[in-house]
């Protein structure tokens, strides 16, 4: 295998901690920072609208529920670190309270919700798409495929989070964020077992998982599935609403470490 991958200058297959479809993604422990790039050598269309968006992201001021950019490296780019891995990896071996996945659901919504005000559609929402940093914060990540000022989408979409309608907008983001808060508050996915045919049939027929035993959070992701929320940050309100006992803020502040 390594000798069919072009790593970036000081990288080897012993610094490698994923690969995919979007490229390598290689730890530089002397950092504490990730390389993400291409396996070839070459800057792929996905890696250039990812720089493209991480820029867009630093135009806007960041978000806090977004890696840390720190620019180009080679022909690849470097961010933030998440130490704790994805979330769906994470919480299949690690416990976590229901007030920490409402943390983590508002996390990335809101982090979402600002991705669609610069004009960024993301398109492959999922659990293995949200890393957890060192204080097991959410972050929102994978970039690459994603649509940049209705540029198109460069990645297949996960069946059980895929919107049964056009994929360029913000709806099928909704969409695919209902079906990752399942994930967090389920520990796994709508219609686990089901072959991708039979969720995209049932998806066209408005059917979809039960989502009454999550309370209040399942109330809302059922309103993502319905195509009830317009825009994210109508999400992030209801997951912040009053309905919650004690209020919303009171949650993150108690749930930090």
């Amino acid at each position: 295998m390594s000798d069919e991958i072009h790593f970036p200058s000081g990288f080897s297959m012993k610094d490698l901690v994923a690969y995919g479809n979007t490229g390598l993604v290689l730890l530089d422990s002397s950092t504490d920072t990730i390389v993400k790039a291409s396996p070839d050598g070459e800057r792929s269309d996905a890696m250039a609208v990812e720089q493209q968006i991480y820029e867009r992201f630093v135009q806007r001021g960041g978000h806090k529920g977004i890696l840390i950019y720190h620019g180009t490296f080679e022909w690849g780019i470097r961010l933030e670190h998440a130490s704790h891995g994805n979330i769906r990896s994470y919480l299949e071996t690690h416990p976590a309270d229901e007030l920490r996945r409402i943390r983590w659901a508002v996390q990335v919504a809101e982090a979402l919700d600002f991705a669609h005000q610069c004009g960024v559609i993301h398109g492959d929402i999922n659990g293995f798409n949200v890393l957890l940093d060192r204080h097991l914060d959410a972050k929102l990540a994978d970039f690459a495929g994603s649509s940049l000022d209705d540029s198109p989408l460069l990645i297949a979409v996960t069946a059980s989070h895929e919107y049964p309608g056009p994929l360029l907008c913000t709806e099928a983001d909704i969409f695919a964020l209902g079906s990752t808060l399942y994930e967090l508050m389920n520990e796994s996915r709508p219609h686990a077992g089901l072959s991708d045919t039979a969720i995209a049939h049932r998806y066209k027929r408005g059917e979809f998982a039960e989502t009454e035993s999550l309370g209040i959070v399942g109330s809302i992701i059922k309103k993502c599935w319905q195509g009830e929320y317009k825009e994210c940050r109508q999400v992030v309100r209801d997951l912040k609403g009053d309905m919650f006992l004690p209020p919303m803020q009171t949650i993150l502040e108690n749930t930090h470490d």
